[in-house]
């Protein structure tokens, strides 16, 4: 039997659900105090490496084609990151939710000192035959060591967390005093509503690993302070 647990929202914390629509047997609803789209009940926490365990298979994927997937993104990230670079020596880097290791190879291969933490014991292992530095485990469990990073990455990653506010509180911690946090995620519900009226657009939620269609504004309420930087909001590549 599917273990689901019930919650509040993601974002806000207010308890007021208003039903959306039902997929893969999720319901889906909006918060009535911040809008937010989010999974309700959603599933139970210790079914997160289940979850993850053939999740980047899906559709026939492998390392290959989640690169191929995922390399224009890369590669405007790491020129950003390079232009925004300051301060001597490497640079630390973690990439959360890393996958296959594809960024992580990328910024090391332009100088940095690049590392990864994924759930996906598959993606981990096929990064770990590569010789690239990726961690198992999930960013609740992490531990940095060392210096604090000069970066931290999360591509399409806040849409699959159970407590995406506590995450970035982490993230936020885990940087240097001008560290840089890069976010990417998907655009879901904007599209969504768009689609509604044709009868479209449900499936697009993706439950159960996507958990919220979670946005700019969770960066805002969980940064301690001022967020600076560009708001870029978009579909996720296809496949992802």
């Amino acid at each position: 039997m599917r273990k689901t647990c019930f919650t509040s929202c993601l974002l806000c914390g207010r308890d007021a659900p208003q039903p959306v629509a039902v997929q893969n047997g999720y319901p889906i609803v909006r918060c009535g105090g911040c809008g937010l789209v989010y999974v309700h009940p959603k599933p139970a926490e210790e079914d997160l490496p289940g979850l993850y365990g053939e999740y980047h298979a899906r559709d026939g994927g492998n390392d290959a084609g989640w690169n191929r997937l995922m390399g224009k993104v890369f590669r405007e990230a790491a020129d950003h990151l390079d232009a925004s670079g300051n301060g001597s020596g490497p640079s630390r880097l973690l990439d959360v939710g890393c996958g296959y290791g594809g960024f992580v190879s990328l910024m090391r291969d332009r100088g940095w000192d690049a590392e990864g933490v994924d759930p996906s014991p598959m993606t981990v292992a096929a990064a770990s035959a590569k010789g690239i530095p990726v961690r198992l485990g999930t960013l609740d469990e992490f531990s940095g060591s060392g210096a604090p990073y000069r970066a931290i990455t999360m591509f399409y990653v806040l849409e699959h967390l159970f407590d995406p506010m506590s995450a970035l509180r982490k993230v936020f911690a885990l940087l240097e005093p001008g560290g840089a946090l890069l976010v990417r995620v998907p655009d879901t519900t904007p599209v969504v509503r768009l689609l509604s009226p044709f009868g479209l657009g449900d499936g697009l939620y993706d439950p159960p690993p996507h958990r919220a269609a979670i946005g700019h504004h969770a960066v805002r309420r969980a940064r301690p302070g001022p967020v600076r930087g560009k708001r870029r909001e978009d579909p996720p590549p296809r496949g992802q």
